[in-house]
């Protein structure tokens, strides 16, 4: 490893090689299969990264000897999750890999069940309503109704996006456990996406907590430049927030005051039917 990479880096690489688990997790030696994880840790190498793999890059970025970086790759090769250029020798995913992900839209009963409420609210406003759930650091889009108009950012499911510096995020941070919300935050690289994004821990805490009495969260172009996000919480049937609802809308067409007069109730009351719908509080 280059003495030159900086700890935010090292860190992420570590990450990457723990399948996003923080090391020392607990972990039960007596059931956990390594040869999984490391197969699973190939296939993560390629996520947000928009070109193909060498053998050389797996292992590197894996922490694979190349010996063992090769056996995987053959082996994901031969069960068809990955492609291998026959000129450059290098690697891609194939489209094998997104039956995973349509399984889990298929079988996750919270987006089965939101699906109407969520149609419903994008009805309502004509903007982009989107399901998000807390994965880590992070919030991954579930569920999502694009708005008719035209939307400062385009955004696919799947996609995973900061919990610090979203509004979805925000609002389940609001609704950790204080001591969870800043472990959370402490294992998350806090960096300024854009001119508006708060990076200081503590305010980000202050901004939860305020979150957590209105109701809802609110993002002023902290994530992208253009963009304006109200969240509200869904909660499972022990009362614990599971999820987030959120409407995205563009600025200048919108202002943080006016989406917070118009959108907000409509998101809360969104967020609150999906609730009951699934059994929470």
């Amino acid at each position: 490893m280059s003495e030159h990479r900086s700890a935010s880096a090292v860190k992420r690489a570590r990450l990457d090689k723990n399948n996003g688990r923080e090391p020392g997790a607990a972990i039960d030696g007596r059931l956990f299969v390594g040869s999984v994880e490391k197969g699973l840790q190939v296939l993560r190498a390629f996520y947000n990264r928009p070109r193909s793999l060498s053998l050389s890059d797996i292992a590197d970025l894996t922490g694979m000897s190349r010996s063992s970086a090769q056996r995987f790759l053959y082996t994901l090769k031969a069960l068809g999750y990955l492609r291998q250029d026959l000129e450059t020798r290098r690697y891609t995913l194939s489209p094998r890999v997104l039956d995973f992900g349509f399984a889990y839209l298929r079988n996750d009963a919270l987006v089965e069940t939101a699906f109407p409420y969520l149609l419903e609210a994008s009805k309502r406003t004509h903007e982009t309503v989107n399901l998000t759930e807390l994965d880590g650091p992070e919030v991954i889009y579930v569920s999502r109704f694009p708005s008719r108009n035209v939307i400062s950012v385009d955004i696919v499911l799947g996609a995973r996006l900061p919990a610090y510096c979203t509004a979805p995020g925000r609002i389940m941070l609001a609704h950790m456990d204080e001591e969870a919300a800043r472990q959370l935050l402490a294992r998350t690289e806090i960096t300024a996406r854009t001119p508006y994004t708060e990076v200081d821990p503590e305010r980000i805490l202050r901004r939860a907590a305020e979150a957590r009495r209105r109701g809802y969260a609110l993002s002023n172009q902290e994530t992208f430049v253009g963009d304006i996000s109200v969240a509200a919480p869904v909660r499972d049937h022990r009362g614990q927030v599971t999820a987030a609802v959120n409407v995205a809308v563009p600025h200048p067409r919108w202002s943080i005051a006016t989406a917070e007069e118009q959108l907000a109730p409509v998101v809360v009351e969104t967020a609150r039917a999906i609730s009951k719908a699934i059994g929470g509080a």
